[in-house]
């Protein structure tokens, strides 16, 4: 039996997101010490761009010390993020105690009873028919560490355009005579089983940017290889999750207190919170102050907090008897989940109508 913990996409970055980051490798650490993981895998954008590899490898090397002195190998494959902005190349880095496995188009590593063939990130794969892999060991788990897309496990469109991953396909797992499939790129967790192996995207480690892929809790994968692949989700608690809420405005472009106690009451400390104020408005100056004053109440309460406004200005609305019943109808509607698809539909409803009432209001002046 083989154990390893796989995590990916820390995107760790200097600057004020530095000691997060740092919180969340820590944690990611001392599961892998806690689980007696024959090996930590990390598939693909630890770092979040070059520069921040270049002014944090030394620090992350120690972290990875006592790893190492307790018999758990690391392995680190680069992904998309290592190559922004590089000035030389990423196999020219001895990082000590890391496995940094950037020899393309794959390394092969043998560790902790199993076999591991890492593939850096590419714009393509299409020749791995033509690697020259060793055949498998009888008994022996294999392992493929990959930071890629899958069309099969993941079919959402790859935003980030300035850098895609290239496309593994399902049979490079059965070619390569994979057990188990690392994955790294895609941030919300998936897995599946493809060309043989169990595949599996952890999600980022930790919450990189207000994104509907970052919402929920942050993880990391307990894997048992041995007669068959066990994965087990751990949920990191130094993490946080990113958080996104939409609130009406009223008319005179204020919050409804209520909504606001909600948002305040439900987010963490560690947590990412982007609200955004909708609605049609008599005065957007007036939003832009809710909106501030909002901000500053949970700015200390989260992370990072972020409250934008998308409003429509019209006026004489206020005054007018059917806005003041319609309103009083539909928000007689309103659903109790603030994160809820039966919330958005509830919201754009309330919009659509404030702004037919507007138009009707435009003609008849």
């Amino acid at each position: 039996m083989t154990k390893i913990i796989h995590a990916a996409d820390l995107h760790i970055e200097d600057g004020e997101e530095k000691g997060y980051c740092y919180a969340v490798l820590d944690e990611v650490i001392a599961l892998a010490l806690s689980e007696k993981a024959a090996a930590l895998v990390l598939a693909g954008d630890l770092f979040n761009s070059f520069g921040d590899f270049e002014a944090l490898r030394s620090e992350i090397c120690l972290k990875f010390r006592p790893l190492a002195e307790a018999g758990c190998r690391v392995i680190y494959i680069p992904g998309n993020h290592e190559a922004r902005g590089a000035t030389a190349d990423l196999s020219a880095y001895n990082l000590d105690p890391i496995s940094f496995a950037t020899a393309k188009p794959f390394s092969f590593i043998e560790a902790g009873g199993a076999e591991f063939i890492c593939i850096p990130h590419a714009e393509s794969y299409d020749g791995y028919r033509d690697w020259k892999i060793p055949p498998n060991k009888p008994g022996t788990p294999r392992i493929v560490v990959a930071h890629a897309l899958n069309s099969a496990i993941f079919t959402g469109p790859d935003e980030e355009t300035d850098s895609r991953a290239g496309i593994i396909d399902d049979d490079l797992f059965a070619h390569l005579g994979a057990d188990y499939a690392a994955l790294g790129h895609v941030h919300a967790g998936r897995q599946q089983e493809l060309g043989g192996a169990v595949a599996c995207y952890p999600g980022s480690a930790r919450v990189w940017r207000a994104h509907p892929r970052e919402a929920g809790p942050r993880r990391a994968c307990v894997v048992e290889l041995g007669a068959a692949v066990d994965v087990r989700t751990v949920e990191l608690q130094s993490a946080g999750s990113f958080k996104e809420y939409r609130l009406p405005l009223d008319l005179a472009g204020a919050v409804n207190p209520a909504a606001a106690d909600k948002i305040s009451g439900s987010v963490a400390a560690l947590d990412l919170v982007k609200v955004v104020l909708t609605g049609v408005v008599e005065d957007e100056n007036a939003a832009k102050v809710s909106a501030e004053a909002l901000r500053s109440r949970l700015k200390d309460k989260a992370r990072l907090v972020i409250v934008d406004t998308e409003t429509i200005v019209a006026a004489a609305l206020s005054e007018n008897s059917l806005t003041k019943a319609f309103l009083a109808e539909i928000d007689k509607l309103e659903p109790e989940d603030a994160q809820g698809a039966d919330y958005n539909r509830w919201l754009l409803a309330r919009q659509y109508g404030l702004e037919e009432l507007a138009s009707h209001l435009a003609e008849g002046k």
